[in-house]
């Protein structure tokens, strides 16, 4: 049974938190709802839908473009400046709408301390309900069922859970312009990151940052007048931060130039980690063959002979020659030629285990490097899923010739990578 991505929001000592996992995705935990829950989920999602609905109506006011640049320094006047959660564009907005719309509902009884999980990349797009959920405000609050099903969905849209807590950004200018963190251009775009590419935060824009602060009393929101029960609140957003008259010291960072400075020499690394890897392929073929022809030179080495050549491994964990000395001569007296044939057996897997543990250890910083790459590659692609994701193996197959070509395999996909950030960056570089 094949496993996929879950993502679960779950509550725990410390708040609401997430979680991504591999779980099978066929389960006899899934039940179907009965009917009075089945409505309220229904409900539920109406209501999400309608708030979605409204941030459209209003979006020259609530909703933002996309960054274009980074501030660090003084940001002047704190009036210009204003904390959001996340960067919702209207196409973000659609985007969550048309999920929303096609979501299905299951129910799994037995996570007991989790408001509800979605497999990621079913297809089938259903939000599996749990325990918590049923006990969650109806009305948009945090923690609330309409902004948990906002949450579930942003999944199926690539947003991943980066992190669990609050957070937020300081954004003016329509969020055209991001305050960013003095130093270097990494930690620059860690807060940018987390308001484009993270569940939590897009959940709680709606549920925080644009709900409404005043009571629903009389027919309308006392905070802004709005009659819509399931709406968010345009008082919320300052005048301030609709125009772009800034006023502070001029320490602005195009967004892009620092992704650039920051993503090629990634991708420059990256290519030497290919070269390396292809060298290590090149050397595991060439023990291969040359283990191969001194096979052919002996008899043909039986079971026992295999057995008594890898003892001598065993006893060799570290230095592979003295320790074998001892089941090499033993070979010798008892199997005469098919010595060779034994010591190009050994040599062959020795030679094979080494760089099996090499090419992991290479691909593993490799991965690390990729996943960067994608989370700004999305950055700069306004939350959009790009072709950057790869799932490294961790594990190399154990055959020697097979090894090598896994080896070039993923060579190969990293280096398509590789090209798609130069294509990407080529016209910044052009001028």
């Amino acid at each position: 049974m094949s496993c996929q991505e879950i993502f679960i929001s779950s509550m725990t000592s410390h708040g609401r938190m997430c979680s991504t996992s591999k779980a099978s995705y066929s389960s006899s935990n899934h039940t179907s709802l009965p009917e009075e829950k089945r409505q309220i989920a229904e409900t539920a999602k109406q209501r999400a839908i309608e708030i979605l609905r409204d941030a459209l109506k209003k979006k020259d006011r609530v909703l933002m473009e996309k960054p274009q640049e980074l501030f660090s320094g003084d940001s002047g006047d704190p009036k210009s400046w204003m904390k959001r959660h996340a960067i919702l564009t209207e196409k973000l907005v659609r985007d969550l709408i048309s999920e929303l719309e096609a979501v299905k509902f299951k129910e799994d009884l037995t996570e007991k301390n989790t408001y509800a999980y979605v497999y990621s990349k079913s297809g089938d797009k259903t939000v599996y309900l749990c325990p918590l959920f049923w006990k969650a405000s109806t009305d948009l609050g945090k923690d609330s069922q309409p902004g948990t099903l906002i949450h579930e969905v942003s999944h199926f849209l690539g947003i991943r859970d980066i992190t669990y807590h609050e957070a937020s950004i300081s954004v003016a200018c329509r969020g055209k312009l991001v305050e960013g963190k003095s130093g270097s251009c990494a930690s620059d775009l860690n807060p940018l990151e987390k308001a484009l590419l993270n569940a939590n935060n897009i959940e709680y824009e709606f549920e925080i940052t644009l709900n409404h602060k005043g009571k629903y009393e009389n027919g309308k929101y006392t905070c802004c007048g709005e009659e819509a029960v399931n709406s968010v609140c345009e008082r919320v957003v300052p005048d301030e931060f609709l125009t772009c008259n800034f006023q502070g010291s001029e320490k602005r960072k195009n967004i892009g130039e620092i992704m650039k400075k920051s993503l090629l020499p990634t991708a420059n690394r990256l290519q030497g980690h290919v070269n390396q890897l292809r060298n290590l392929a090149d050397e595991i073929d060439e023990t291969h063959k040359s283990a191969t022809k001194a096979n052919g030179c002996g008899e043909s080495m039986g079971f026992g002979g295999v057995v008594a050549s890898l003892a001598g491994l065993v006893q060799a964990p570290f230095t592979f020659g003295g320790s074998l000395v001892v089941p090499m001569a033993c070979l010798a007296v008892s199997t005469g030629g098919r010595v060779t044939r034994a010591a190009a057996t050994i040599t062959d897997a020795v030679t094979s285990s080494n760089k099996k543990k090499e090419v992991e250890k290479i691909l593993k910083e490799c991965q690390d490097m990729l996943e960067r790459i994608e989370r700004e590659f999305k950055i700069r692609t306004n939350g959009r899923d790009t072709d950057s994701s790869l799932v490294l193996k961790t594990s190399l197959g154990a055959g020697t010739t097979g090894l090598s070509a896994e080896i070039r395999t993923e060579a190969a996909k990293i280096e398509k990578v590789i090209k798609a950030v130069n294509k990407f960056y080529g016209s910044v570089e052009r001028k």
